[in-house]
């Protein structure tokens, strides 16, 4: 099975993993580009929808008008130098992103979900507590992580490189892998990652699905 997919960063929206695709059956993940002055709407449907800003700002008003949430996110200019603004947006609620003075990268999760909830805008630093959100969305240098769970790397050079291992529960999978700059890799239910080296510096953003019901 293949497991992992390169984004190649364009403007606008890019779906990375579908779900269906690499054994997900829970989640979704893409990266959306604004330019100065872009924008971009989407209605959540059947999904609950976390927002992680990746670099720069942008104005997000969650349902019309931003009568759900309405805010300015991101500060930071790209992955490592700082923390990350987040939102998480309830189903069946329509969101807009707008670029004003600067360039934002977005990435973009989603997970089925019916849970009633507000939208919440998180500044860097704060975090959920309690709050039965389906996502769980966490920033680290690669520690153990076990499915359903997306991760995404960045590496500081670019051309920066680090080795995981991947393995199954059944023990009918069990590689070493070369992940790089913007790689995408998908660890389906049943599936872990560890980090087996990396000489560089690097950025993974872990996206997975509570086993909360």
């Amino acid at each position: 099975m293949n497991l992992h997919k390169r984004y190649k960063p364009i403007e606008g929206y890019t779906w990375i993993v579908e779900r269906g695709e690499m054994g997900m059956t829970g989640l979704e993940f893409g990266i959306l580009n604004l330019s100065q002055g872009g924008s971009f709407f989407e209605d959540t449907a059947n999904n609950e929808v976390a927002l992680i800003m990746l670099g720069g700002r942008c104005e997000l008003l969650v349902g019309h008008n931003g009568n759900k949430a309405h805010g300015i996110i991101g500060e930071r200019p790209n992955v490592f130098r700082g923390e990350a603004y987040r939102a998480y947006i309830p189903y069946r609620t329509t969101y807009e992103l707008l670029a004003h003075e600067t360039p934002a990268e977005v990435a973009i999760c989603k997970a089925p979900s019916n849970l009633e909830t507000a939208a919440v805008i998180l500044e860097p630093g704060n975090d959920l507590h309690g709050s039965g959100h389906k996502l769980i969305i966490s920033e680290i240098p690669m520690s153990p992580v076990s499915g359903e769970a997306i991760c995404f790397y960045r590496f500081d050079p670019a051309e920066g490189c680090a080795y995981q291992r991947i393995y199954n529960d059944s023990g009918s999978f069990d590689w070493v892998i070369s992940v790089r700059h913007n790689d995408a890799l998908a660890l389906p239910k049943g599936y872990h990652a560890e980090r087996v080296k990396s000489d560089y510096r690097m950025y993974c953003l872990v996206m997975r699905v509570s086993d909360m019901r």
